[in-house]
C-alpha cells in the first residue's frame, strides 16, 4: 500500500530534525544523571530505580517518535489515487487594439496608444479566472495573443504591441471584428465571451457595422472604448532625425479626431456599451466589472484527473497517542 508514498520536498529537511532532538533528550538526561549522582551519591542507582530510568527512556523515546509523526502529517504524505474533476469558471474576452498611425495622437497622454496600453495593463490585473487574448489591427488584423489565463506573459506582451505589430495601414473595424470572432471558436453559445474593441473608431473601410452582425448572430457582445477627442491632434512620428508630423498629399499636417459614431453603433448592434476615456477613468475595467463579470456563472472548461490521497490524519493521530501516552508516564503525573 505504500509503495507509491509520495512527500513533499519539505519533508526530508523537517525529518532532518528527529535525529537532533533524539540526541538532546539522551544529553539532557545524562547531565541530569550526571547532577543527580554529585548531590546524592554512590547511591543514586538504587534510589533513582531501575523502574524509574527506563520509564524516563520510554518518555523519551515516545516524544521523540511523536515529534517525528507530527512532521510526517504535517508534510502531508500522499499514496492511493483519487479522481480529480476542476471546472473552470471566467469570461473569454478579446481585446481588440487599434495600432494604426492615428493612434499616435497626442490628444491623450503619452499618446491615444500609449494610453490603450496602460488601459489593458490593467484590465490585465483585475481579471483572475477569466482568459485575455488581443487583436491587434489597422488595415488589417492580426491575432498577437491567443486566449490566456497567464496575465503577466499577457501584459509583458501588450507592451511590444505597436504600430508595425500590422503591415497594412488604416483602419477595418470589420478586420478586428471577424479576427475576433475566429479566435473564439465562433461563440456557439456567447454565454461566456465578448469583444473588447479600443479604437479611435475612424473604419475608413466601413466594414464595422457588418462584422458587428456576425458577432451578434453568434452571440457575441461587442463593447467599445473610444480614445481621442473631438478636437483631435496631430500624428506624431518618430524617425532617426527626431520627430515630425504625419502630413496628407498636399503637405498639410493630419489632424486626427475621434469618430464614435461608428463605435456607438457597432455595440449597440450587439448589445454592448459604448465608453470613451472621458467618461470613465478606467473604461475597460468599467465594462469588464458592469457586464463581463457577470458572465462567469457557467463553466467555461472542466479538466479531469488523478491525484494521490492525503493521508495526513493518520500520523497526526498517532503522534497524539505517542504524546497521551508519554504525559500518563510523566513523574509528575505518578506522584499526584
Amino acid at each position: 500500500m505504500f509503495t507509491d508514498l509520495v512527500l513533499l520536498p519539505a519533508a526530508f529537511g523537517l525529518l532532518a530534525l528527529v535525529p537532533p532532538v533524539w540526541w538532546f533528550l539522551r544529553s539532557s538526561e545524562g547531565i541530569r544523571a550526571q547532577r543527580l549522582e554529585r548531590f546524592v551519591g554512590p547511591r543514586t542507582p538504587v534510589l533513582a530505580g531501575e523502574s524509574s530510568t527506563r520509564r524516563r527512556r520510554l518518555r523519551h523515546t515516545l516524544s521523540v517518535g511523536g515529534f517525528a509523526l507530527a512532521i510526517l502529517a504535517v508534510v502531508q504524505p500522499a499514496w492511493g489515487i483519487d479522481p480529480l474533476k476542476l471546472e473552470l469558471r471566467g469570461v473569454d474576452v478579446l481585446v481588440c487594439l487599434d495600432v494604426s498611425r492615428s493612434m499616435l495622437a497626442r490628444d491623450l497622454q503619452p499618446d491615444r496608444l500609449g494610453r490603450a496600453h496602460d488601459e489593458i495593463r490593467t484590465l490585465s490585473r483585475r481579471v483572475r479566472d477569466d482568459r485575455l487574448g488581443l487583436v491587434a489591427f489597422a488595415g488589417d488584423a492580426r491575432l498577437m495573443i491567443p486566449l490566456t489565463r497567464d496575465m503577466d506573459s499577457f501584459a509583458e506582451l501588450v507592451e511590444r504591441v505597436d504600430t508595425l505589430s500590422v503591415d497594412r495601414g488604416g483602419t477595418d473595424l470589420g478586420a478586428a471584428l471577424e479576427t475576433a470572432l475566429s479566435a473564439l471558436e465562433g461563440g456557439s453559445l456567447g454565454n461566456h465571451e465578448a469583444i473588447l474593441l479600443v479604437s479611435d473608431g475612424e473604419d475608413l473601410e466601413g466594414r464595422g457595422l457588418r462584422a458587428a452582425q456576425a458577432c451578434k448572430d453568434q452571440n457575441i457582445t461587442v463593447h467599445c472604448v473610444g480614445l481621442g477627442s473631438a478636437i483631435g491632434s496631430k500624428i506624431a512620428l518618430r524617425n532617426g532625425a527626431g520627430e515630425s508630423f504625419l502630413r496628407d498629399r498636399r503637405g498639410r499636417d493630419v489632424v486626427s479626431r475621434l469618430d464614435d459614431s461608428g463605435l456607438r453603433a457597432i455595440a449597440a448592434a450587439t448589445g454592448g456599451e459604448y465608453l470613451d476615456v472621458s467618461q470613465a477613468a478606467r473604461p475597460l475595467v468599467q465594462l469588464y466589472e458592469s457586464h463581463l463579470l457577470s458572465m462567469a456563472g457557467k463553466a467555461t472548461a472542466s479538466l479531469e484527473g488523478k491525484a494521490r490521497k492525503n493521508h495526513f490524519q493518520w500520523p497526526l493521530l498517532a503522534a497524539f497517542l505517542l504524546f497521551l501516552v508519554e504525559f500518563s508516564l510523566s513523574e509528575r503525573r505518578l506522584r499526584r
